[in-house]
């Protein structure tokens, strides 16, 4: 699990980038988004697992090394095997496919839902924008009980036009992974492709890449979770069922209706439950109110956030499992609602407002400051369209 302190330095590698720093995040900020989402989604690795991947995704430069050669410790040798051919089962693809590569990304956009997956994974995560390294489409399906202290699951990475695969960041350390190995893999998808495995703190992290389209890299990360699982077939079968569209809209459980004209979306975030009993989801839209122009630190800098989660009683047992980050008390109302609302402190974060129990939802609307006009928070909350919102509502990351 990622608990607050590497999502701190995820978000400080960031900072020291070529970005600017006080114009691209606040570190106390995003680890308040960060624990928010946490209330609302069981396993917290299944949000912040994004953070980690798109990091490792960077490519800042002066920030990490290069891909290099493996050099492991005494402690190492012999913990991660060279890749082998591989002689298993290739299954038929998905007939679907993106045919250009992408020039822009589009948060609207379902880009992409998995066909296939492993029985024992739990969460499934699906983002599109501008991620902390760039433009980009990832799709994690996230092992929450995993003893890996590091990530542990299946993630897909869409990259655009140009923007090359680099190797794993270590969490924690602005480095990348060491390459233990590479070897051809079956094609993908009608496409060359090659597999490599890395050495992220002593655990196997496995790399399938392929072109997506002439221009456009695709790419299959198995960070096994079990011992004994061969992570190049788990690899195949996901990149082999990944279902494509560029006319799909991700699905949300409720319209964003009445977010001022000059904003601009910039990052949707949609997590859910794979498994029978869980029952918890996260989706958040972020809008900025800078053109796509502008340097990605002031996009991010200038943004309002509205999202929306199942409400929930906080009963004993819920507050056991919460471990503390318990959601703020109400002090307000809105429209019967019970409400939190604050002015932050800060002077770049103008409001924030939780309102509980919307139709079996809580809505949470984060505006920083020139992002709204007069309306403030509880205006846009009053201009939502939820009339078919549903506490039973679950994303459509993965194909039925």
């Amino acid at each position: 699990m990622i608990d607050e302190v590497d999502v701190a330095r995820l978000m400080r590698a960031e900072v020291e980038s070529a970005e600017k720093p006080s114009a691209v995040l606040s570190i106390d900020r995003a680890m308040t988004t960060g624990r928010r989402q946490r209330w609302y989604v069981r396993g917290a690795g299944a949000v912040l697992a994004v953070a980690a991947l798109a990091v490792g995704a960077a490519t800042v430069p002066g920030l990490v090394a290069p891909d290099r050669p493996s050099a492991p410790s005494l402690e190492l040798v012999g913990a991660l095997a060279p890749l082998e051919p591989y002689t298993g089962e290739v299954p038929p693809p998905d007939p679907s496919r993106i045919p250009a590569a992408l020039e822009t990304v589009d948060p609207t956009v379902q880009y992409v839902r998995f066909g296939w997956l492993p029985s024992d994974l739990d969460d499934v995560q699906y983002q599109a924008g501008l991620l902390p390294s760039g433009p980009g489409v990832t799709l994690i399906g996230h092992a929450a009980g995993s003893p890996n202290p590091n990530w542990s699951g299946v993630s897909f990475n869409l990259y655009p036009k140009g923007v090359t695969p680099p190797a794993p960041q270590v969490v924690g350390i602005d480095e990348r992974a060491p390459t233990v190995s590479t070897a051809p893999a079956p094609d993908v998808r009608g496409g060359a492709a090659t597999f490599t495995q890395y050495d992220v703190d002593g655990t196997d992290q496995l790399c399938l890449r392929w072109r997506y389209a002439p221009d456009g890299w695709a790419e299959v990360r198995v960070a096994p979770w079990a011992s004994g699982q061969d992570a190049r077939e788990i690899a195949l079968h996901v990149a082999q069922g990944l279902a494509f569209s560029t006319t799909e809209r991700v699905r949300l459980p409720g319209r964003v209706t009445g977010v001022p004209q000059d904003l601009r979306p910039i990052l949707t975030d949609v997590s859910g439950p794979l498994t029978s009993d869980g029952w918890r989801w996260y989706t958040g839209v972020t809008y900025s109110a800078e053109p796509p122009t502008a340097d990605p630190g002031a996009q991010r800098a200038k943004t309002l956030d509205v999202s929306f989660s199942p409400y929930f009683e906080l009963t004993d047992e819920v507050r056991a499992e919460l471990n503390g980050k318990e959601p703020p008390q109400p002090n307000t109302t809105i429209d019967g609602h019970q409400a939190y609302f604050t002015l932050g402190g800060d002077p770049d974060w103008l409001e924030s407002l939780t309102v509980y129990d919307v139709r079996g939802l809580t809505v949470m609307i984060d505006a920083r400051r020139g992002t709204l006009d007069e309306q403030g928070a509880k205006g846009l909350f009053q201009q939502l369209d939820l009339a078919g919102a549903t506490p039973d509502w679950r994303p459509a990351l993965v194909v039925d």
